[in-house]
């Protein structure tokens, strides 16, 4: 008996440590210093799918010393937040043991992290943005400076000109980063950032980009619940993609156009089809858009050089708002054929033509056949010179 005892106290010690280590596995711990937070509250959140959930805070002491631990059964995305909108995001797997150190004045704008690859990667990666983010914010205070100014026109397009390139620079680096990490969970956060309010990549315009991540991620985290939403809402667009291939068909060089009949601004409804005998540009685009804004500045010069010579642009855009629309045309001196859809990327006529994102341009001979489905704006000059 005495025996027996003995054998079920060590079998309940062996399952007891067991048990205790593989929590202990389970676990993450984070030890920070936060400058200029002394005895602040830290509040940590779990990002999930369907909404922020409140795990844990902690209070640093008075010299912005912090240590917390909690329990990660699989990798997510967490946030670290002094209040609302001072905070950063952390990509965190079980049992990491992780440094930072910020500063409490605005954590997300100098931080840094050790112990967890992912949230390094995506710690770097925000440096990058902000350093971005900084130049636009030069580029807005030139902007406001500039209002009184006679030149204003002229320095607005200099200003336009210059956030695209670093939108654009900010755009390579997305692309980069899920290229270079396409197996890290940090990929799935920034290909889903926007750059202030400026959709940087969706499927739409980067699908081959979109489909190797999905695929990457679901072969590394088959059970985790934002790895499985992002696979599920891949599906439903590897679908579309097949319904927007069907479409594609009827936009192939050598095809007749399909009609569009819109209203200009006057309410006066023009036909696609009553330019015929002209060599034309369908552009799609909208106010909102910042690319489209910096491509109707591009296209005005095109249009100036040729539209005597029997050149027209047939201008779709997608605004809700009519008045933006008119008021936003008529300040980049767009002073071509402009009509408006204001069902956006939903109507029938964004369907027919596989509007998935925009600027989308489609060039129409003057027999009203399809010379080139989105061409490259560096060739559309050309196009347009060899077919007039």
């Amino acid at each position: 008996m005495q025996i027996r005892s003995v054998i079920i106290f060590n079998l309940l010690v062996f399952v007891l440590f067991q048990g205790c280590k593989y929590i202990s596995q389970e676990n993450v711990t984070i030890n920070g210093n936060i400058s200029h937070a002394s005895e602040k509250q830290l509040y940590l959140y779990h990002l999930l799918p369907a909404g922020n959930a409140l795990i844990d805070s902690v209070q640093t002491d008075n010299s912005g010393n912090f240590s917390i631990s909690f329990q990660v059964k699989a990798s997510g995305f967490y946030s670290l937040k002094l209040n609302t909108d001072n905070g950063i995001t952390l990509v965190l797997s079980p049992g990491e043991k992780i440094t930072i150190q910020s500063d409490g004045m605005a954590l997300r704008s100098n931080y840094s992290v050790k112990g967890s690859k992912n949230s390094e990667l995506y710690a770097d990666y925000t440096k990058f943005t902000n350093a971005n983010l900084n130049k636009v914010d030069s580029l807005s205070a030139i902007f406001a400076e500039s209002r009184s100014n006679p030149d204003f026109i002229t320095m607005k397009q200099r200003l336009d000109s210059a956030y695209m390139g670093v939108f654009n620079d900010q755009k390579e680096k997305v692309i980069s980063f899920v290229n270079n990490n396409d197996e890290s969970l940090a990929s799935l956060l920034v290909v889903s950032n926007n750059f202030g309010p400026n959709v940087l990549l969706t499927e739409q315009t980067h699908p081959d980009l979109f489909i190797k991540l999905d695929s990457s991620l679901f072969h590394s985290y088959p059970d985790n619940d934002l790895v499985n939403t992002f696979h599920m809402r891949m599906l439903d667009f590897e679908a579309e993609l097949a319904d927007i291939k069907l479409h594609d068909s009827i936009l192939k060089p050598g095809m007749q156009v399909p009609e569009i009949i819109l209203p200009n601004s006057t309410g006066k409804e023009i036909k696609l089809s009553s330019l015929k005998g002209k060599l034309a540009l369908v552009y799609f685009w909208s106010s909102w858009n910042a690319l489209c804004r910096q491509t109707n500045m591009n296209l005005t010069s095109i249009y100036n050089k040729y539209h005597s010579a029997g050149f027209e642009i047939y201008a779709v855009s997608i605004d809700s708002d009519a008045e933006l629309w008119k008021k936003s045309y008529l300040l980049d001196r767009a002073y071509w054929i402009q009509v408006n859809d204001p069902k956006g990327l939903e109507s029938e006529y964004c369907k027919t033509f596989a509007v998935r994102a925009i600027p989308k341009m489609i060039l129409i001979g003057k027999n009203g056949l399809i010379i080139s489905n989105q061409p490259e704006f560096p060739e559309l000059e050309d196009l347009i010179r060899s077919n007039l």
